[in-house]
């Protein structure tokens, strides 16, 4: 530990990152505890956003297991980058550029480490050579989140080793080639929307047979959590743990087959697919 990390725009995403590395466990080694940062610069555009940031660290009760020091500032990006040796870009992909330009040659040689949705490594390589692409989800503050990364070539082991150990309490990491991204930016990041969609057509499918609210979405929770639950620790393709608790003539094949008529398989094919498509286009609107 040692080095300071800044975040530039720490919003919704970047306050999950920001929690995820503020409340990670104490490191079994020295080789590994060099790879958290002894302070984190937090950088928004007002004085409202800054105060959220800190409000969160308060929430925390200013316990970080690492000792880090949290600075919510606005307004401060140029010097925050020149104080940092590695930075978190979390701004929306449409100011991404912006801010960058902002920046400018103090962000050159730093780690940038990118949520920006779209933003490919070749353009953030404009800024500085050693980059990686992060793509995360809201879950990730609570540390159930899951993250795929993707390196750029200039990028040294130990880089490598700080982003994945900085990135891995978020949840689950995945490295993958960055011709992936947008895919993953379409099944991680936007994720979470579409299978809070699911929990809530199950909770409201319980209101609607007479079962109250509040009990509604704790069976939901638990079917959602139990079955996701029950794939990993099989093992076993969805489509076949599916068919065990389908009994011939049976009140699930009913519905099962109700729903493939609805098109909710295809739906979520289709759905995740144009988030991907529009992930594309994120990075080209500059």
């Amino acid at each position: 530990m040692g080095y300071t990390l800044t975040i530039l725009g720490c919003g919704v995403m970047g306050q999950a990152v920001l929690s995820a590395i503020y409340n990670a466990p104490v490191p079994a080694t020295t080789e590994v505890a060099q790879l958290y940062p002894s302070k984190i610069i937090a950088c928004n555009q007002d004085a409202a956003s800054a105060k959220q940031v800190t409000e969160l660290i308060e929430s925390m009760e200013n316990k970080s297991p690492n000792g880090i020091v949290v600075d919510s500032t606005f307004g401060n990006n140029v010097e925050a980058v020149k104080q940092s040796d590695v930075v978190i870009l979390g701004v929306k992909p449409y100011i991404a550029e912006m801010v960058l330009n902002e920046v400018g040659p103090a962000i050159h040689s730093k780690l940038l480490i990118s949520i920006a949705a779209g933003w490919t490594i070749e353009q953030l390589q404009a800024y500085t050579p050693t980059v990686s692409r992060v793509m995360t989800n809201t879950p990730a503050k609570f540390g159930y989140g899951c993250a795929v990364i993707s390196h750029s070539s200039a990028c040294n082991e130990e880089q490598k080793q700080t982003v994945s150990e900085l990135i891995s309490h978020v949840g689950k990491c995945i490295e993958l080639p960055e011709k992936n991204m947008d895919a993953a930016t379409a099944l991680v990041g936007s994720g979470p929307a579409f299978v809070l969609l699911m929990l809530e057509g199950m909770m409201e499918s319980g209101i609607k047979l007479g079962i109250p609210l509040k009990e509604s979405l704790e069976a939901s929770l638990k079917v959602l959590e139990g079955t996701a639950k029950m794939v990993e620790e099989t093992g076993m393709h969805p489509g076949a743990l599916k068919h065990q608790v389908c009994t011939p003539g049976g009140t699930t094949i009913a519905g099962l087959c109700v729903m493939e008529d609805n098109g909710v398989k295809s739906g979520i094919i289709k759905g995740i697919e144009e988030a991907a498509n529009v992930a594309a286009k994120l990075g080209k609107k500059k």
